[in-house]
């Protein structure tokens, strides 16, 4: 039986100067027409009145790209796919708030404000409403899309020799491609996205079919949750996750601090955002490293795995188990076994 894969590829990319300030561009493009959108969603609230609940997306006056470059004509210097992209990212915001919120809780930030500053929260408060996109919280990216073309060839993404090449930049920038993809793979999009440190990165989305045999489970292990060791498996066995977070704690909160007292904009203030925000991607990627080679290695020796079905979300709300659920990781654990051991199959 033949099954159809769809599985992302990150690599870092290496742009020319050239290609630099297009993606620069790219990225501003995209966060000026998000925020335009978010700045008419807004307005279409204010002027029902709205306080909480379901938002209908269809009664809210969306300008389309086309539409958006008329007033904005830099935007037609950027790629129409990555335009439409934004849109629909959107639109899926707005579904997300309806489907996955309470519609009616307010984020902890502004209840704070409302005790010690005594500012009542607004419908922009709550938890999940789509939020407006700044550099300052590092939102640099854009997805763009491949298209099969005429001949269904799918000519417009392609890696090849470690050249990307993608709709709108007139040369292929380099790859630093660690692992090839799988053969007769077609790209369906990209993303291209900046992070604190100024590297540039590209995630692939690529599909392709794999033949699968049905066979018998014969080594199946479960998993319990446990907050103080991420897990412990049915052979008795404990993970010991090492608390990343934890152990870096005192040195983020002194730099944190050193960050508070910097005057806001100013270069010393963004030196030390930069600190702030290496301390935290590598407390990230060391988060990462670690559940990538243990959902590996758990999918290399079983068949199955039975983990235990937790809401973590509501988890998260408990102030006593808050921090060390957010620090493991669980959630994207489960996520990297199921696809893992989807491949093994």
């Amino acid at each position: 039986m033949e099954t159809i894969i769809n599985k992302g590829y990150k690599f870092k990319i290496i742009p020319t100067a050239e290609q630099k300030q297009y993606f620069l561009q790219a990225f501003g493009c995209a966060r000026k027409l998000y925020n335009h959108y978010v700045d008419t969603l807004y307005t279409y609230l204010n002027s029902i009145g709205y306080e909480n609940g379901y938002i209908n997306l269809k009664e809210i006056p969306l300008d389309s790209p086309a539409e958006m470059k008329k007033v904005y004509p830099f935007l037609k210097d950027t790629d129409s796919l990555a335009l439409c992209n934004v849109g629909l990212n959107f639109k899926a915001a707005v579904n997300r708030f309806n489907e996955k919120s309470d519609k009616k809780s307010f984020t902890k930030g502004s209840l704070k404000r409302k005790r010690t500053l005594n500012i009542e929260p607004t419908f922009r408060d709550l938890k999940g409403m789509p939020r407006f996109k700044s550099k300052k919280n590092n939102d640099f990216s854009y997805t763009t899309n491949n298209q099969a073309g005429k001949e269904k060839d799918w000519h417009f993404i392609t890696l090849k020799n470690g050249m990307l090449s993608i709709p709108k930049l007139k040369t292929p920038v380099k790859v630093k491609q660690h692992r090839p993809l799988p053969e007769d793979a077609i790209i369906k999009n990209a993303t291209i996205s900046m992070d604190c440190r100024g590297n540039f990165h590209v995630s692939l989305c690529a599909q392709y079919t794999i033949h699968v045999e049905q066979k018998v489970s014969e080594k199946v292990l479960g998993l319990d949750y446990s907050q103080a060791d991420f897990y412990a498996d049915s052979e008795g066995r404990k993970a010991n996750y090492p608390h990343y977070y934890r152990k870096s704690e005192e040195k983020l909160a002194k730099e944190q601090r050193i960050l508070s007292r910097r005057e806001i904009g100013s270069n010393r203030w963004k030196k030390q955002k930069l600190k702030v925000s290496k301390l935290q991607m590598k407390i990230a990627n060391q988060r990462l490293d670690w559940l990538h080679k243990l959902s590996y290695h758990i999918a290399r020796d079983y068949d199955a795995v039975c983990v235990e079905d937790l809401d973590l979300r509501a988890l998260g709300q408990c102030l006593k188990l808050a921090k060390n659920q957010q620090d493991n990781g669980f959630g994207m654990f489960r996520n990297f076994l199921k696809y893992k051991l989807e491949k093994q199959v």
